[in-house]
């Protein structure tokens, strides 16, 4: 695997295209970094961990698949409609099922074994340097220690056989070649000894908006303490984060993704600036339907999301859960819109007014042609805007805006989770505060507008997770971890009644809210049991030692 590295990773120790929020760095010619700058100097070891954030930065940024690689996750839980495009290849599992079409895999194995790699480097010159105070250095190893341990788990939960080294590549050892995959063991104490040396080590707050604090640490701790089933460890990191004072929920959900999210229920947010640092994305193009063209009346705007295509969007089963309680705001436009109105005077159609819901005569969800049904999930179903800039031009199909990667909300539904399995449930007046799952799970809901639970059960904590925090790219990992991954996407993926393995547009179907005829729902058929870890890419096994194993089933 080290071949990996010299493939992709070597370039030969440099650190190049810094940049960062305005706060924490100055920009600086590439060329002035060079590799003794970087490893041998206080000052290049920061400028290095910079250029952590950059790398992890950059996976937004590709244009590749129509800007869909970073949201390929998200197409393939259960939560979402692939209606076409690039990104619908994986969601239907059309690709993304051998190692021979999985490349797109390929972009998050190469990514996340990169930063390994350069946090490897940047750590071992760090333990080695003089003349750096203690503070400083253990800040620069914080850092790069979470980095290095949230590339590993991340690469663990995806592609399970995997190698590890906290060897930095170097012309020595670039030639070698691994044949074998780490233990599991391995991989757990690596992760937990790197996130326990970052939460010593870094600050509980941060004057730089998008640097890693002690409460991101934790957070991905409790994460990785629920993975292990290590309950105890997951309800004390979770419920130190929330009772640290660092970090608070946001009053309401349409402030969560307001402005440049670096607010104080973000635990960590990546940073984009127009013109500053960091390139657009399409991710809210694939999101939103494109409810302005071919209607009359009907212009992009900021409040409807802006102008996208419709490629990935909310599927029926999402729909409902968001639509149980009337009074839930996350669907009535904070985080998701269903609803799009008539808002352009100049088009507007006889007999129509401003401000009413747009009802199109023949796009319609229960229409009697394929067609027409098909229109109406490019034009009206339920979009996602969490990617939408409140700045940005809403007729143009990318757009710059800070990436949410974790936030309060899910720390609060993994300390829910930790009690549930302890026995800790609690009652239906519980505080946040309380240390019991109602408790926090209904500090979620409440926020939401949505009335508290007074029961609680495992599916309980995973339908409040797909309805806080869908599209974030946390369902999948979170449906694999509690074993419900297969099951969930056997029974609703796409769109169609639960349980429903006909084909699409199959006959049989009354054609109604309770009986719909399926709609790329392919991955309901085409999910084996293996698949819930992921193809390691044939491009990525060339380069391993020829006894290197794939994943069982492929």
């Amino acid at each position: 695997m080290i071949k990996i590295f010299q493939k992709i990773l070597l370039p030969a120790l440099l650190i190049i295209g810094l940049s960062g929020c305005e706060n924490f760095l100055t920009e600086k010619s590439a060329s002035s970094f060079t590799a003794d700058f970087v490893y041998n100097t206080p000052e290049g070891l920061e400028s290095g961990v910079v250029g952590l954030y950059n790398i992890q930065r950059s996976f937004w940024e590709n244009m590749a698949n129509n800007g869909s690689n970073p949201i390929v996750i998200d197409s393939k839980d259960d939560l979402t409609i692939p209606r076409g495009g690039e990104i619908s290849n994986y969601g239907r599992m059309i690709q993304g099922t051998t190692p021979e079409n999985s490349y797109v895999y390929s972009d998050y194995w190469r990514l996340y074994y990169r930063i390994m790699d350069r946090a490897n480097a940047l750590i071992a010159s760090a333990e080695k340097i003089q003349g750096m105070s203690d503070e400083r250095k253990n800040k620069v190893l914080g850092e790069a220690k979470f980095f290095r341990a949230n590339s590993v788990f991340i690469l663990y939960k995806l592609f399970n056989n995997i190698y590890v080294t906290t060897e930095p590549t170097t012309p020595e050892t670039v030639q070698k070649v691994v044949t074998s995959k780490s233990g599991e063991a391995e991989i757990f104490d690596l992760v937990k000894s790197d996130l326990a040396f970052a939460i010593g080590n870094l600050p509980l707050k941060t004057t730089e908006p998008g640097r890693i604090t002690q409460n991101m640490a934790r957070h991905l701790k409790a994460e990785v303490a629920l993975w292990q089933k290590d309950w105890k460890e997951a309800k004390a990191q979770a419920e130190a984060v929330i009772s640290s004072g660092a970090n608070s929920l946001l009053s309401s959900t349409g402030l969560v993704f307001k402005g440049d999210l670096n607010h104080s229920e973000t635990l960590w947010a990546l940073q984009f600036k127009v013109l500053v640092n960091g390139g657009p994305n399409k991710v809210n193009f694939n999101l939103m339907p494109n409810y302005a063209e071919l209607m009359p009346g009907s212009k992009y705007t900021v409040e409807q999301g802006g102008r996208g295509f419709g490629w990935l969007t909310l599927n029926n089963y999402l729909r409902d859960l968001l639509n149980e309680d009337p009074n839930d705001t996350r669907v009535k436009g904070s985080y998701y819109i269903q609803d799009y109105v008539y808002n352009d005077p100049a088009t507007l159609p006889e007999g129509k007014v401003i401000g009413e819901k747009i009802v199109h005569s023949t796009w319609q969800e229960f229409a009697p042609l394929a067609a027409d049904r098909n229109a109406f999930f490019i034009r009206l179903n339920a979009g996602c805007k969490k990617y939408f800039p409140d700045d940005g031009n809403p007729t143009v199909d990318t757009q710059t805006k800070n990436i949410m990667i974790a936030r309060l909300a899910e720390t609060y539904l993994y300390a829910a989770e930790a009690n549930l399995m302890l026995g800790n449930i609690g009652t239906v007046n519980d505080s946040p505060q309380s240390g019991t799952a109602l408790g926090q799970l209904n500090a979620v809901r409440k926020r939401a507008g949505t009335a508290p639970l007074s029961t609680l059960r495992l599916e309980d904590i995973l339908d409040e997770q797909a309805r806080e925090l869908a599209f974030e790219g946390r369902r999948w990992y979170m449906l694999k971890r509690t074993g419900k991954l297969y099951e969930y996407i056997v029974d609703h993926a796409g769109y169609g009644k639960r349980g429903d393995l006909s084909a699409e547009n199959s006959a049989g179907h009354a054609n109604t809210a309770k009986d719909p005829f399926p709609y790329r729902s392919d991955a309901r058929t085409r999910m084996r049991p293996h698949m819930v870890n992921w193809a390691i890419p044939l491009s990525e096994m060339n380069l391993l030692g020829e006894s290197y194993p794939q994943n069982q089933g492929y």
